[in-house]
């Protein structure tokens, strides 16, 4: 850590959480009060959700409760999203990891039902909703707090403190912790930035209790969206060996063998088998399987990824959505030139190379677009990463003339009103969820209403043409 007193990040931190508390609370109580059918259960979060009504409070975790008559639903507009397997069992397509984190609030949720019994005990009334709202905002909290805790080890306090304000408010993170709640995105953001603060205190003698979490933190990661695998791959790169050595090949080698040799490393493997275990016994008792494919006839098109799309298009192009993205990829190049810090150096370079394998897995999917959403939302699983990226070009803008500063300055508070305003606008449906244009993004572009002609601008995905060919 650079200084003992690191007080601008931590006001900046706290100021945040406020607001991010106050925006949610806000928009929750509007969406209650113009829909009143409004709920954050639906789509692909009520797939990750529900396993805990079905565990809780059917006490029926194989969902055995879904073999009624066809087209009778158990409870009336309540969806489970699950699929029978050959074997006969259903199987939700989404893993179980989210809802091991939500069981807490899930549980203090249904406390509050039974004892208040004012709500339908269905798991999907209004309090679990609200649960649902907290936890998110709890797990983006504090994914901030680890965050800010790791950048402080290579960064100025004022640099932490502006990275964190740009994360908070001009990325989609803000979206999905405070208006689209009980996504994976914000929870995915707690777990790797917790896992990036133990990686940085990663020491060959280090307590076993470290690996154990570490371990635990690492299964959770895959549990809760497998593909997520791939967010481990740099951080044997965040440990102590590595502000030791020279950037060279051998170098590298001998950093990685460092980290996985210690006895903890072994004591978190197997932790992190534990935590995938449940979801590997899921599948076996439902498909017969230990390894099963829940998405079906949904793919990747590996020979046919949409990257260029997935990046700029109108549609939810990432670096459209989230521009500041692009300073954070340009200061991921800068790392690699910090001399003096050749911890950083090693960083620069296992994020560059994961963030171009992870950007091909992520545009290899058929849905490229990955459904309604605002912005890509797949990407926010990288933020902690990017952060990095982040704090390095602002580091070395911070050194720069007067001139710079302010141009950049201008930049920065462009692309926080940007995003918090798109975000207000996707709130309002100006921002279509899966069909904007060209077109219809420069007619509703820092607009407050439609254009006449707004449905006319847009083009609707053509979904079972994309997921047979790869190609609308």
């Amino acid at each position: 850590m650079l200084k003992k007193n690191n007080i601008v990040s931590l006001l900046c931190l706290f100021a945040l959480s406020w607001f991010y508390v106050q925006t949610a609370g806000d928009i929750l109580s509007e969406k209650r009060f113009f829909d009143a059918k409004w709920s954050n259960l639906r789509h692909d979060a009520g797939i990750y959700y529900a396993y805990l009504p079905a565990t809780v409070i059917k006490k029926n975790p194989l969902f055995t409760f879904l073999d009624v008559e066809p087209g009778v639903v158990p409870e009336k507009g309540i969806q489970y999203w699950a699929a029978q397997s050959e074997k006969g069992g259903w199987v939700p397509k989404m893993t179980m990891g989210k809802a091991f984190m939500d069981l807490p609030f899930f549980f203090l949720a249904d406390a509050y039902v039974q004892l208040n019994k004012h709500h339908d005990r269905t798991g999907f009334s209004l309090p679990y909703q609200n649960a649902m709202v907290y936890a998110t905002l709890f797990y983006t909290v504090f994914g901030f707090f680890f965050l800010r805790l790791v950048l402080l080890r290579f960064f100025e306090d004022f640099v932490v403190a502006l990275t964190i304000i740009i994360l908070a408010l001009a990325t989609n993170l803000f979206h999905y912790a405070c208006y689209e709640t009980a996504y994976t995105h914000p929870h995915n953001f707690f777990i790797l930035s917790v896992l990036i603060y133990l990686a940085t205190r990663w020491e060959q003698k280090g307590a076993i209790w470290q690996g154990v979490i570490f371990g635990l933190l690492c299964g959770l990661l895959v549990l809760v969206r497998p593909i997520n695998f791939l967010l481990l791959l740099p951080l044997p790169l965040f440990s102590v060996y590595f502000q030791q050595f020279a950037f060279s090949f051998s170098a590298l080698k001998s950093g990685v063998l460092s980290f996985i040799k210690t006895r903890k490393f072994l004591f978190g493997f197997g932790v992190a088998v534990l935590v995938l275990f449940p979801q590997l016994l899921f599948w076996k008792i439902q498909s017969g399987s230990w390894l099963y494919y829940s998405y079906q006839d949904e793919g990747f098109f590996w020979t046919n990824p949409h990257i260029l799309e997935g990046l700029f298009s109108f549609r939810k192009g990432w670096l459209l959505y989230t521009p500041v993205m692009f300073l954070a990829c340009i200061g991921l190049v800068q790392l690699l030139f910090r001399k003096q810090l050749v911890a950083l150096r090693w960083i620069g370079a296992s994020l560059i190379v994961t963030l171009i394998i992870f950007i091909y897995v992520t545009y290899s999917w058929w849905c490229w677009w990955y459904g309604g959403g605002f912005g890509a939302r797949t990407m926010i699983d990288f933020y902690p990463y990017m952060a990095f990226g982040l704090a390095g070009i602002l580091a070395g803008i911070l050194k720069k003339g007067f001139l710079i500063k302010a141009i950049s300055g201008v930049v920065i508070l462009f692309v926080i009103k940007l995003n918090t305003f798109q975000t207000h606008q996707y709130h309002l449906s100006l921002i279509h969820w899966d069909s904007m244009t060209y077109e219809a993004y420069k007619s509703v572009f820092f607009e407050e209403q439609f254009p006449d002609n707004f449905q006319e601008l847009l083009s609707e995905p053509d979904y079972q043409k994309q997921k047979e060919t790869g190609d609308e």
